[in-house]
């Protein structure tokens, strides 16, 4: 388990999600993207681990609501209606992006 922790969390605006790490950065998280890489049974196969989503499925999706889930993970609640991934503190750190990039390259 990492013992780099949130210490804050703000929405900048409401397509995307910023969140300070104990360890001193501040990532951010497109909610198309982040709504897309969820990792719950409805958006990953559990038996292959296809991922059934795609960023492009999420355009227009808006973080809701956001939920700490005992001392590793949070709860995200999505504008379609969507709140059944958990996503783990390592999960968050391995997608956040640098504040003057929040896009993917390609994008």
């Amino acid at each position: 388990m990492s013992s780099v922790h949130p210490v804050d969390a703000r929405l900048p605006r409401p397509d995307l999600l910023e969140i300070s790490w104990s360890d001193g950065r501040t990532l951010v998280y497109p909610t198309p993207f982040l709504r897309a890489q969820c990792p719950c049974a409805g958006c990953v196969d559990e038996w292959t681990g296809e991922v059934k989503v795609n960023e492009s499925m999420f355009r227009d999706v808006v973080l809701r609501a956001l939920r700490q889930v005992g001392q590793y993970a949070f709860a995200l609640q999505y504008s379609d209606g969507h709140n059944t991934g958990i996503y783990t503190y390592p999960r968050l750190l391995a997608l956040g992006r640098a504040p003057d990039q929040p896009e993917a390259p390609g994008t």
